[in-house]
């Protein structure tokens, strides 16, 4: 029996299935690398970047086709660069408003928020982390990073960037992971804004492979390499 390859609405529809079941599943068990379709339907990624004395840079593709799967009419978004939250004529954000309809609102209200890398250098200390009694009413962040890995138990990390230890929810024991492209500043934020659990926000980090890691404000992270 020949398979049939997809094409047009079918195979976006079987891409932000699968996308969705990976990004629900990353953060029921964090630390465990969940691997992304790249999503080839969705053409050349739009770019980002001041363009004065720097070049414009492509976004993370499997990053946006992420966000696009989460995104729909009832609810918003925002999207950060350079420590910089980008205006509503930025190509990202006219990207993502044109293919899901959804609205670009300022960072306290957006429920989604891309980063465009992996610093946003402290404007996401105004994120929304929920409230008592709606603590699920939190944003929830996906950051674009340059590579991600698992690690063996207590193993060195040879690579550049930071390793983790997480702890937590839907970890047996321990799992360790490393980061490329991540600040430790940036962990440093996520940490801070967690510290009133149950308030918080989860966020996922996408590498450019696709890898996806999950964040719930459950996880307890250690940074080894401090």
């Amino acid at each position: 029996m020949v398979q049939r390859s997809l094409r047009g609405p079918e195979e976006r529809v079987v891409y932000s299935t699968h996308v969705f079941r990976s990004l629900l599943d990353s953060l029921a068990r964090p630390g465990t690398l969940k691997q992304l379709p790249y999503p080839v339907f969705l053409g050349e990624p739009p770019t980002y970047g001041s363009g004065d004395s720097e070049p414009m840079t492509p976004a993370n593709l499997c990053a946006l086709g992420a966000v696009l799967t989460l995104l729909d009419k009832e609810v918003t978004f925002a999207v950060v660069a350079g420590g910089c939250l980008l205006a509503d004529d930025a190509s990202v954000v006219r990207w993502l408003a044109l293919r899901s309809g959804a609205r670009a609102v300022a960072l306290r209200e957006a429920a989604f928020v891309l980063c465009c890398d992996g610093d946003s250098q402290g404007i996401l200390r105004t994120l929304h982390v929920g409230t008592l009694l709606e603590p699920e009413s939190s944003a929830t962040v996906i950051y674009s990073v340059a590579h991600l890995a698992e690690l063996e138990d207590g193993a060195d990390n040879q690579m550049a960037g930071l390793s983790l230890e997480l702890r937590g929810p839907g970890i047996e024991k321990m799992r360790y992971v490393s980061l490329v492209g991540f600040a430790h500043t940036e962990m440093q934020l996520l940490q801070e804004l967690r510290q009133g659990y149950p308030l918080g926000v989860d966020a996922y980090l996408i590498d450019v492979a696709g890898r996806c890691l999950g964040l719930p404000r459950t996880t307890n992270i250690r940074v080894m390499n401090e």
